[in-house]
């Protein structure tokens, strides 16, 4: 029996080559798109659940009153994980990480010039019981005393191999931050998957010390606090006695508001108030939208194969008159029409396998990522085989029991009318909601594309192009005096050479993804105030095209003399006139110094938030960032130029440098990558919708032959029978449009409310939607329609 309904289905497939081959098209395409988002999913959806005591690990974040709302650190006073560890005995451990993001690391080899190596992330100070609360395996020495002295290291395997051609590579010394550290211990790699990323552990004990003595009132984001909770403890009651917590170590005057929250180490990866040290936080309404766009995708395929199988019936309804006069019951037949069904599903699984795994090829560089198809993967299979089994019945059971219902008399006399039957109402519905998910996708692309380019084009208050920064060593010198004395030197130097505009020296460039921020006061208000805090030097504003709107520019002084503001904290200060601020005093850092000039507002960070009130000041030994504007047309020769000239003042390090453009676009690195990803699924799912529509054109052609015939002999134009075609496609079209279009808007005006600044949703993307959704439909209905439309009527109508 099992052979007669193969062999009957393979012959039944055959003989309806172009349904089967749209159909396997449209389910390939379909299936291979839900795979890699499926990967995508878990991969996001699996941040840290590796570890062991995943459930009961909490990081404590900071949070504080700022001037446009809350602002969000995930950093905490070096201080805190003492006194949490004391206050809070329902804390199994405390364990407190300075992450340094990179720096450079030198080796001395025994022969040779030493081999330096500049890491950009993965390097952090660690507390010892950093391995009571996190799961790595030590591949090499033991852990219990790995980093308790100071300067000591754990290195991660390929690190070792790296550094010292071996993962046997205890007691081998490398220099870091003006330090020589042994090493102790070798871990295992960081897994791809964790929000924990390190992969150099340092002994903080080396660096206790200085880190405390900054005390309660100082905070880096990328100082970190994880807690242990004991099993049994209650959360509730830590956060209970957070705020007596507060009042104890920051006291009752504690003006800015600062408190702490305790988060969940899974979900760390979802929040991006916090941030973490991969700087890759997803939200989980973005892993939601990526899950649904893969179920929109096979739906749509779905929708294909049950619109073309529907149209098909009546082809065949002989056959089933025939059958059901032998005796074969309904069941029969609905058994033989999902076995076709199946057949063509796991032949599109067998070809969507194929493609996804060519499609990462490009999908993993693209996306900085390392997904895989793998054999051993049962939980991939399983999706598969889900899939594939949801997919057969969802795609074949209605078709086979509108089949499988033909009456055997009206069948054999060729009366099973395709407008009567039930199947033309369904697909004028699947039909529209074919269109609403396409659509709603289209808007949606057009929407996060507009913003992008919103992004691109935004006035930021300060000037981008042709500026180079290049980084200063920070622990070069134990003397701020020679360490000053060198960049200003290098800078003054560099500005003699013909390809160079201005240089200038700052802690950071105007917009930056690293902040610092402080409190402050100003004479005649009682209020405090949060701030953030530029150091700069007296070509900064030139540089850059910072436009003062009152008062004058700094000096070039080694230390603040008097403080430049930004318009927006004159006005949080109550100052609507900007020349009102100048001469004001503000208490800052223990220091009172009169405010000199106002400059007009500029983003100190991504379009993300607001613009801040800021501060710019002298302060020679916070400069970390060397801007240089160079002229066009002689960038190379400069570059090297510049290179030089750095290489000769810092020789023990290694030169490198950013286009200040190029470092803003990295901003909206992730907005740009999801434009591109809903750009790639929006056409797959056009592409699919659009091959379902191909094989409803060429049915109908079929259907039509001699009533087109007909009509041309009765003198019918071609634009005529195209409208005949074309006509109930766009009412379709234009219903579903009606159906998307208060979706995309509510659901895109949530996505743009994330942004401080961001487009208008106007008529014209709506309309953009539906024109170019029109434009698709119409060319590939108008090829097949015209195609019907020129057929000679003689041939049409020979067999009349």
């Amino acid at each position: 029996m099992f052979r007669n309904y193969l062999k009957t289905a393979l012959r039944n497939l055959r003989r309806q080559a172009s349904s089967t081959v749209l159909n396997v098209l449209g389910l390939t395409l379909g299936i291979a798109a839900s795979l890699i988002l499926f990967l995508l999913v878990r991969y996001h959806s699996s941040f840290d659940t590796f570890h062991a005591k995943k459930d009961r690990i909490y990081r404590v974040n900071t949070t504080s009153k700022g001037n446009s709302g809350n602002d969000y650190t995930s950093g905490v006073p070096s201080v805190l994980p003492e006194a949490f560890r004391l206050d809070f005995p329902e804390a199994e451990e405390v364990t407190f990480t300075s992450y340094r993001a990179g720096g450079l690391i030198t080796v001395h080899g025994p022969v040779g010039e030493p081999k330096k190596y500049e890491e950009e992330r993965g390097i952090s100070y660690v507390q010892p019981n950093f391995f009571s609360i996190f799961d790595r395996a030590v591949l090499h020495g033991s852990i219990d005393k790995a980093l308790d002295e100071p300067n000591e290291a754990v290195l991660s395997r390929s690190w070792a191999i790296k550094y010292f051609g071996r993962e046997d590579a205890l007691g081998e010394v490398f220099r870091y931050d003006n330090r020589d550290f042994k090493v102790t211990a070798i871990m295992e790699d960081p897994p791809a998957n964790t929000d924990v990323p390190i992969s150099v552990m340092l002994s903080y004990i080396t660096v206790k010390k200085e880190l405390d003595d900054h005390g309660w009132n100082s905070i880096w984001s990328d100082e970190h606090c994880y807690f242990l909770l004991r099993e049994g403890a209650s959360l509730s009651e830590i956060e209970a006695r957070i705020p007596a917590f507060v009042e104890k170590y920051l006291g009752k005057d504690n003006r800015d508001g600062q408190t702490f929250i305790l988060q969940p180490l899974l979900e760390i990866h979802f929040d991006d108030r916090f941030g973490n040290y991969n700087y890759n936080t997803v939200s989980k309404n973005a892993i939601l939208a990526l899950s649904l766009i893969g179920v929109f995708l096979l739906l749509t395929a779905c929708i294909n194969f049950i619109n073309l199988s529907t149209a098909e019936a009546v082809k065949r309804s002989k056959e089933v008159g025939i059958r059901k006069s032998l005796g074969s019951t309904r069941r029969q037949l609905v058994v033989q029409f999902l076995g076709e069904t199946t057949l063509v599903t796991v032949a599109a699984a067998v070809l969507a396998v194929a493609l996804a795994q060519f499609s990462l090829r490009f999908l993993n560089p693209f996306l900085d990522l390392h997904l895989a198809i793998a054999p051993s993967d049962t939980l991939l299979w399983g999706f598969l085989f889900t899939t594939v089994v949801v997919v057969a019945l969802v795609s074949g059971l209605y078709p086979s029991l509108v089949v499988s219902a033909f009456n055997p008399v009206l069948a054999l006399k060729n009366k099973m009318g395709n407008r009567g039957s039930s199947g033309f109402f369904l697909r004028r519905g699947l039909v529209v909601m074919q269109f609403f998910i396409s659509q709603f996708l289209v808007i949606a692309t057009l929407v996060i594309i507009s913003q992008n380019n919103y992004f691109r084009s935004k006035d930021l208050g300060f000037r981008k192009e042709a500026i180079v920064t290049v980084p200063i060593p920070v622990s070069e010198s134990p003397s701020d005096t020679v360490r000053g004395s060198k960049m200003k030197t290098l800078r003054d130097e560099l500005m003699r050479v013909p390809g160079v505009e201005l240089a200038s020296l700052s802690n950071t460039p105007p917009s930056s993804g690293s902040v610092s921020g402080t409190g402050f006061s100003i004479e005649g208000n009682p209020d405090f105030f949060e701030t953030q805090v530029k150091a700069i030097d007296g070509n900064y504003l030139d540089l850059y095209g910072l436009q003062l709107v009152a008062g004058t520019n700094l000096q070039d002084l080694d230390t603040a003399q008097g403080f430049l503001v930004n318009e927006k904290l004159a006005r949080v200060t109550g100052h609507a006139n900007p020349a009102e601020m100048v001469g004001k005093r503000i208490d800052m850092w223990g220091k009172k110094l009169p405010v000199v000039g106002v400059v007009r507002d500029f983003h100190t960070v991504s379009l993300h938030t607001p613009i801040e009130a800021t501060i710019l000041l002298n302060r020679i030994r916070n400069y970390r960032t060397l801007s240089v504007q160079i002229r066009p047309g002689e960038f190379q020769t400069t570059l090297a130029t510049i290179q030089k000239m750095w290489e000769t003042t810092y020789p023990e390090y290694i030169f490198s440098y950013e286009f200040m453009d190029q470092s803003i676009q990295e901003f909206y690195e992730s907005e740009s990558k999801l434009s591109a990803l809903l750009t790639a699924f929006t056409s797959l799912a056009i592409f699919i919708g659009c091959l379902g529509l191909f094989g409803l054109a060429s049915f109908m052609a079929n259907q039509k032959t001699k009533e087109i015939g007909i009509r041309k002999v009765l003198g019918a134009s071609v634009n005529h029978i195209l409208l005949i075609f074309s006509r109930e496609f766009v009412v379709l079209i234009v219903v579903g449009f009606a159906a998307a279009a208060p979706v995309a808007w509510y659901l895109m005006n949530e996505y743009l409310s994330e942004f401080a600044y961001k487009i208008t949703l106007g008529p014209e993307l709506f309309l953009g939607g539906l024109t170019l959704t029109l434009l698709v439909a119409g060319a590939t209905v108008g090829y097949r329609s015209v195609r019907a439309a020129l057929v000679n009527p003689v041939d049409s109508l020979r067999s009349e």
